[in-house]
């Protein structure tokens, strides 16, 4: 193998583990890009000696090494930033929900008020019966397990990961999955008309 070959062989493996600091959708096509340039810097006739030809390959690599781990600490840093304006924001808007969160927690004081209603009115007395209890807690068990499917269904949900609404919904029954189809849910995304789509 000659030098020269050798040269841009070492080159193309340095922009190679270069790249491997990008985005994987961007990582192949910069690569190939990058290594295109290779050829013509170490044939080069304008530098006579081959050694400085081979010192500029890498120095280039060098360079495209220094752009590959800025760009890297940039899109950290802004995915470090979506992620967290989501968190606060939900793509809701604050008071959309602060409103939503209060009807959620009116619904769990109506359902929980309801619950001990029932329950005193029919299991206190001469004929008490242990059903209406085994009833709510059936349902409050089938309520959980809507919660639970419809987190494991969804492509994203607001604020919290999906597991850790799942235990909430687990931990705080039935508040838990109130509080999560309030605020955590992401409804199902609108298909495009297909005029849209088309486009």
């Amino acid at each position: 193998m000659s030098a020269a070959a050798r040269s841009q062989q070492i080159a193309e493996w340095l922009i190679r583990a270069a790249c491997r600091r990008l985005p994987a959708d961007v990582r192949a096509e910069r690569c190939r890009e990058w290594t295109a340039e290779l050829p013509a810097i170490l044939s080069d006739q304008s530098v006579r000696l081959s050694f400085l030809r081979t010192l500029r390959a890498l120095a280039f690599c060098a360079g495209i090494s220094k752009t590959t781990r800025r760009l890297s600490r940039s899109w950290r840093a802004s995915s470090r930033r979506t992620r967290s304006s989501q968190w606060r924001t939900g793509g809701i808007r604050p008071s959309d929900m602060m409103a939503r969160l209060a009807v959620g927690l009116v619904v769990w004081a109506v359902v929980v008020a309801g619950t001990i209603t029932v329950l005193t009115v029919l299991t206190t007395g001469p004929h008490a019966d242990p059903w209406p209890l085994l009833a709510i807690v059936a349902l409050v068990i089938g309520f959980d397990a809507f919660c639970l499917v419809d987190i494991a269904r969804a492509a994203d949900v607001r604020y919290l990961r999906k597991w850790a609404w799942a235990l909430i919904c687990l931990a705080q029954s039935p508040l838990g999955g109130i509080v999560y189809l309030s605020i955590g849910r992401v409804g199902p995304s609108r298909p495009m008309p297909p005029a849209d789509a088309q486009r």
